[in-house]
């Protein structure tokens, strides 16, 4: 029981979203003007595409009781990395479109096979998943302190799109992991961890593999936090052009 509340004590705060600006790629003027000079106007809405990423980008999570249920599975390698890649992409739009609509801005979801509609006066956020890796959990929650750390980074592209024609607002990346807190070992005590090292050990698996979601997920944990994160900084756009008050943009996390 000791082990499941330490577990349940360790998501909440320990993970760290930074953003890091990036110059924009200024459109030719020609291809793109009415783009340009529609750019301070308020967009009927901002879509927002699931980030594209490649299997090889993605790293599965590598502790031995997930090991050894991938054994059992008739999946492939490839086939579970893009499900993870497809997964943390929907969270992570998702959590974007849900934070953009509490600060007021028309938001929609784009699915990933979806076509995009370029025609009409509104935002497009789009990007790619650089870095999903899962990390290993069993490590992360029994050594901490970075050991077995998830971590999530992407690059973030937005565009104002006007009647086929479009132009980059703004150029971002983001970096987040599942931060560096103690882990179990650290925090039962010493003398828990002698008189029962295995028994503690074993307690951590059964909690993993007893359907507790908390850290099953723990990357789709990150592409919450990273959605909100990159939500923050688009409210800060929207700010600056006057689309919203600015009472409602969001600090935001840049790195340093």
């Amino acid at each position: 029981m000791l082990v499941v509340v330490v577990l349940a004590t360790m998501l909440s705060g320990c993970a760290t979203v930074s953003v890091t600006p990036q110059p924009i790629r200024p459109p030719e003027a020609a291809a793109a003007m009415n783009a340009i000079e529609a750019e301070p106007t308020y967009p009927t809405r901002i879509e927002v595409r699931d980030f594209d990423f490649v299997v090889n980008d993605v790293t599965e999570n590598r502790s031995p009781l997930n090991r050894g249920i991938d054994l059992f599975k008739r999946s492939s390698e490839d086939q579970r990395q893009d499900a993870i890649g497809r997964d943390v992409g929907m969270a992570l739009s998702k959590e974007i479109v849900k934070k953009l609509d509490r600060a007021g801005l028309h938001a929609v979801r784009v699915p990933r096979d979806s076509d995009i509609s370029f025609q009409g006066n509104f935002l497009l956020v789009t990007g790619r998943l650089v870095d999903v890796d899962e990390g290993n959990r069993f490590t992360r929650i029994a050594v901490g302190l970075g050991a077995g750390e998830s971590r999530l980074a992407t690059e973030v592209h937005v565009y104002r799109v006007t009647n086929g024609e479009r132009a980059e607002v703004l150029e971002f990346t983001t970096r987040a992991n599942s931060g560096k807190m103690p882990g179990v070992a650290a925090s039962l005590g010493v003398g828990e961890m002698f008189v029962g090292p295995i028994t503690v050990l074993t307690g951590v698996e059964d909690a993993l593999s007893s359907g507790q979601k908390i850290y099953v997920s723990q990357i789709d944990y990150l592409a919450g936090e990273t959605g909100n994160e990159v939500a923050k900084y688009l409210s800060q756009y929207a700010a600056a052009e006057g689309w919203i008050p600015m009472s409602k943009a969001k600090l935001v996390h840049l790195a340093s």
